[in-house]
């Protein structure tokens, strides 16, 4: 017994000593990395052998405490948050200013609400569901401020670590064991290279989706019946899938729950809240939800079938009447995609993998990371043993969405993120399979006579680091031309200080700090056009003197973007800033990364 704590104290002191040490090798890498030098391979050309070093840490101290007999929820909290804080806060602290153009669109959005009081109607979608600008203007406004430039830095960080407690919620309700739940929270995050967690309705959508199911999943329970003992032969199996569109399944009579009544009405009131703040906020993730509940509700998790379509009424209904300013004469953008598999798949695979070398490997390794996980997936849910078959839903529903709609190329994103959570927890699943379940196993169990555990702790240890340190490479990979320095930002204000209103600014590609301001009275002309393929660079530089736009931005992240994407020669900007000087430009202003051309009155 004596021997045993002994151990468990050191085991522990191990842990802290691996966490801790980790910790310390990252402030030492980040604080070493130099953003000058980022290279076309994006964020992990500046990260040194420390950060690794640091990563691999924290997965050894992660597997070590999986290893234990008794798991330490407080220990694995802390770990898990460290990785994130690898994954995702990385590129915070190394990066001068927020990244993506977009981020600072959306805070435009924001001050634009916040100065007018409402959206500005008959701009663009994303206006026509304006929930969540809405809420970032009552934030600022409740932190004193009038635009919201502060949190854009480091909201990449802050809402992966609110996404952590609905998915350990998730993970408790899902039926799997107990190092499973763990572990599939953590190859979640170490196979999340879709960066979808940039300031905008996206990010915070997906964590009104996690939510959801967590609430559902938490609050709901398969019933079960004495003749769904087991279903060992094909023909039991099948039976099952039969029963699961029977009416009484329909109708949530399958599912039983042991909260009191007003507990649940408080949770049905808090649901009914989430789908209306939804509905007003994103195009995508209403329907997201709505599969995600249905997933639910045919695997005896739902009791209450009138949500489904509650969250469905308010969807449409919002479609209908608050965004009809998006649909109204562009209904084929709405439905032009239907069943339109080969052409969606085009749009979100065939047409990403493009440009140089290092940014088709940066595309491919994503793609692979995402089949390994959901290969990885349908391995556990035939290894594994279950009350019911709500995991596996879950990650089939979102491709529905896919079937109907392209998302405008990123479809295939958005379903790989909608049901990462739960390909995550099968993934687990199949290093760490449960046992005992009416729903039995497809394979036979695997098991290793000598320190079963160790050798379970090890593989799993080796998966999920791989997986991290790949998606460190893959989700920093855009990050040379989606990443902004501070002369970057200094000379789209230096725009913003002296463009007169109903000016057009001209850039070649979106790929610069510019959007936080003057929405609606500002023009932002791309050379590059709204097409879905890149044109030649003799056409962008006809575009980019036809537009005759009063000031013209070049920049080091649109720079990166030529060559490696577009393919533009290496002088491309040079060439550019020469003819557009012939044309009665003039330099105006210049940083190292950046400069400004106004165009000559009278010109």
């Amino acid at each position: 017994m004596r021997r045993s704590a002994s151990t468990a104290l050191g085991t522990t002191g191990a842990i802290a000593v691996l966490g801790g040490a980790a910790l310390v090798l990252w402030i030492v890498a980040v604080r070493h990395a130099n953003f000058a030098r980022m290279g076309p391979l994006g964020l992990v050309s500046v990260l040194g052998k420390t950060y690794f070093l640091g990563l691999a840490l924290v997965v050894v101290a992660f597997a070590i405490e999986l290893l234990r007999e008794q798991l330490h929820e407080g220990r694995l909290i802390a770990l898990t948050m460290l990785l994130i804080v690898f994954l995702f806060g990385t590129a915070c602290v190394i990066e001068p200013v927020a990244s993506l153009t977009s981020s600072w669109v959306h805070a435009g959005y924001v001050q634009y609400v916040f100065a007018h009081g409402k959206p500005l109607e008959n701009y663009n979608a994303e206006f026509s569901w304006p929930g969540a600008f809405s809420l970032g203007a009552v934030l600022i406004s409740f932190m004193g401020q009038s635009n919201a430039l502060d949190l854009l830095r480091w909201f990449p960080l802050v809402i992966e670590l609110l996404y952590l407690a609905p998915l350990l919620a998730i993970a408790r309700a899902s039926g799997v064991s107990r190092r499973a739940q763990w572990l599939g929270i953590a190859l979640f995050y170490a196979t999340n290279w879709i960066y979808q967690d940039y300031f905008s309705p996206q990010a915070l959508n997906f964590l009104f989706f996690l939510v959801v199911i967590a609430l559902v999943l938490t609050g709901w329970s398969p019933l079960q019946r004495a003749r769904e003992a087991r279903f060992d032969r094909l023909r039991d199996r099948l039976g099952a899938w039969r029963g699961a569109v029977a009416m009484r399944r329909l109708r949530g009579e399958d599912a039983t729950t042991s909260w009191t009544v007003n507990q649940m009405l408080g949770t049905l009131a808090v649901l009914a809240l989430l789908f209306l703040a939804s509905a007003v906020s994103h195009q995508l993730t209403p329907y997201a939800i709505f599969l995600g509940l249905l997933a639910c509700l045919v695997s005896s998790r739902l009791g209450r079938p009138e949500l489904i379509g509650l969250v469905f009424c308010l969807a449409v209904g919002w479609l209908s009447l608050g965004a009809s300013n998006f649909w109204f004469g562009h209904l084929n953008l709405v439905f032009g995609s239907l069943f339109q598999l080969a052409t969606s798949f085009g749009s979100n695979v065939s047409q990403r993998v493009t440009g140089s070398a290092s940014h088709r490997l940066i595309v491919d390794v994503r793609i692979l990371v995402t089949a390994a996980l959901f290969g990885l997936a349908l391995l556990g849910a035939a290894r594994r043993a279950a009350t019911s078959r709500t995991l596996e839903l879950l990650v089939a529903a979102p491709f529905v969405l896919f079937a109907v709609q392209n998302y405008g190329g990123e479809g295939l994103l958005r379903v790989a993120l909608f049901s990462g959570p739960f390909a995550a927890l099968l993934a687990a699943s199949a290093i760490f399979p449960k046992r005992d379940g009416p729903i039995r196993p497809i394979l036979p169990d695997v098991r290793f006579r000598r320190h079963p555990r160790v050798v379970l702790a090890v593989v799993a240890g080796v998966v999920l680091l791989s997986f991290a340190v790949t998606t460190t490479v893959v989700r920093g990979g855009n990050d040379a031309y989606e990443s902004f320095s501070n002369g970057e930002l200094s000379a789209v204000n230096y725009v913003y200080a002296h463009i007169p209103p109903g000016k057009h600014v001209g850039v070649v590609a979106p790929y610069l700090p510019i959007g936080q301001r003057d929405v609606g009275t500002l023009t932002i002309f791309e050379g590059i056009g709204a097409g879905p393929t890149v044109p030649t660079f003799n056409t962008m530089l006809a575009s980019m003197l036809g537009a005759r736009a009063l000031y013209v931005v070049l920049n080091a992240a649109q720079n990166q973007w030529g060559q490696i994407v577009a393919g533009y020669p290496p002088s491309w900007q040079g060439a550019l800033e020469h003819s557009l000087a012939g044309a009665g430009y003039r330099v105006v202003a210049r940083w190292r990364t950046a400069t400004v051309l106004l165009l000559a009155t009278g010109t």
